[in-house]
């Protein structure tokens, strides 16, 4: 029975348990047992791509920068085979763009890739070198400027105006060609990245209603007048759940004001495929399955601390990982994969990464998070089916059958003692003492 565990000073060690101590061990009043049928099918795991992290990846030497893709996106790796990306600046951009800058051509003629080519699609094609079955979602953090309110990049809404809203539904098509034309295919396009915000960078306020409408009128006609084989879905949902009245909020923080809003009117529903939920949006997660029990939902962006990196943020990002597999989650997608040292983003965030690559000295950190995604993303393949489970430490349990009949168990222990846990499992009895402040994955 094979273990890979990880530890702050032993990172990714393969071991195995004593028999003689399982052998001894008196039956456990509590064992960590199945908690019923498998339930939702795993889509995959991914991380976002983004231009600071492609600039630093692509400035590292080509041994150093190798090492970094392999351990993304290959099989000895992660093995990252879901992935996002930005349609147009992110808040991880050089700097702030669209992917039409010319005011008022509504008819798209101006309509381009190009700054994507510098460094972006770079990036993503590097990832597909090591894995080209790899998968991609998308969103806009904001639709070209001159077609907001305010025209700028940051907050703002895209005009209620019909001539406006059908060439948005235009441009959001031709990202679609555009990037398939690249080489790159979008099996998701999620509406806008976090609606209800408005933030210091990319942004646009929605309404539930305005999403709805939206989709409604126009991207869904649209794309299926095309025959576009890309899906819609609605996200990607930063909130959607009820955190207290705010007085400068669009709309309250509800669901029902929300993913409900969206998909009540079934002329929506029709093109709506699936929804994303990100930040707080994981406290809609509930209502969402209970309203829609057949909806897939994925997670879409993991929170990303503040720079530091520390173990005590990877062990809450594994609480996070458990909280959205545990509400019908098919997948899990972390934030910046790749970023330079002390994480800045160009609006002055310091956040975490996976993976710390400074381009002008060739150096490389692999950060705790990288860590909790590989002992999960390593093991488990998309068709996975994920198994609920009861018992002492199922709280910090998360368990899989791949699609080949094979089971994946990865346990976290944020203690700082040893800590025992009892496996009274159809496919494993065993005792297992996990190591204080370890990630442990069992795997057949």
């Amino acid at each position: 029975m094979p273990l890979t565990i990880t530890t702050s000073s032993r990172p990714w060690s393969e071991s195995a348990p004593d028999p003689a101590a399982a052998a001894a061990q008196s039956p456990a009043a509590n064992p960590l047992r199945l908690a019923g049928p498998a339930a939702q099918s795993v889509l995959g795991f991914g991380g976002c791509f983004n231009e600071l992290g492609a600039r630093e990846l692509l400035r590292l030497p080509a041994s150093a920068r190798a090492s970094v893709l392999d351990a993304l996106f290959a099989d000895s790796g992660c093995a990252f085979d879901f992935c996002r990306f930005p349609l147009g600046a992110s808040d991880y951009a050089l700097s702030w763009y669209s992917l039409n800058d010319s005011p008022g051509d509504l008819a798209m003629a101006h309509f381009s890739v190009a700054r994507d080519r510098e460094l972006l699609l770079p990036y993503i094609r590097a990832a597909q070198s090591v894995r080209p079955g790899i998968r991609f979602f998308a969103s806009p953090w904001s639709p070209p400027a001159w077609m907001k309110e305010h025209q700028r990049y940051n907050g703002s809404r895209l005009r209620a105006d019909a001539a406006v809203l059908s060439a948005y539904a235009d441009y959001l098509l031709l990202a679609v060609r555009s990037f398939r034309a690249e080489g790159v295919s979008i099996s998701q396009l999620h509406v806008q990245n976090e609606p209800n915000s408005d933030q210091k960078f990319p942004s646009c306020l929605w309404t539930g209603a305005s999403m709805r409408d939206f989709i409604r009128d126009h991207l869904g006609p649209r794309f299926a007048a095309a025959g576009e084989s890309c899906e819609l879905w609605a996200g990607t949902l930063e909130r959607g759940a009820l955190l207290g009245w705010q007085p400068d909020q669009i709309e309250p923080d509800s669901y029902h004001n929300w993913l409900h809003t969206i998909l009540a009117d079934p002329a929506a529903r029709a093109f709506v495929k699936g929804v994303g939920y990100q930040w707080a949006g994981k406290g809609a997660l509930a209502q969402t399955r209970a309203e829609w029990p057949d909806l897939p939902v994925i997670q879409t962006e993991g929170e990303c601390g503040d720079g530091k990196n520390t173990w005590s943020y990877a062990f809450y990002v594994f609480d996070l990982i458990w909280q959205y597999f545990h509400h019908g989650a098919s997948a899990y997608v972390y934030w910046n994969m790749i970023l330079p040292p002390g994480g800045d983003s160009t609006w002055g965030w310091k956040q975490n990464a996976m993976i710390t690559a400074d381009g002008a000295t060739g150096e490389v950190t692999y950060n705790p998070e990288f860590y909790v995604m590989k002992h999960l993303a390593h093991f488990v393949r998309p068709g996975a089916r994920f198994l609920p489970l009861r018992g002492n430490q199922a709280g910090f349990t998360l368990a899989f059958q791949n699609p080949d009949g094979r089971h994946v168990l990865a346990l976290a222990n944020p203690s700082r003692e040893p800590t025992p846990v009892d496996l009274d499992l159809p496919f494993l009895h065993a005792h297992l003492t996990l190591q204080p402040r370890s990630l442990t994955t069992w795997s057949e």
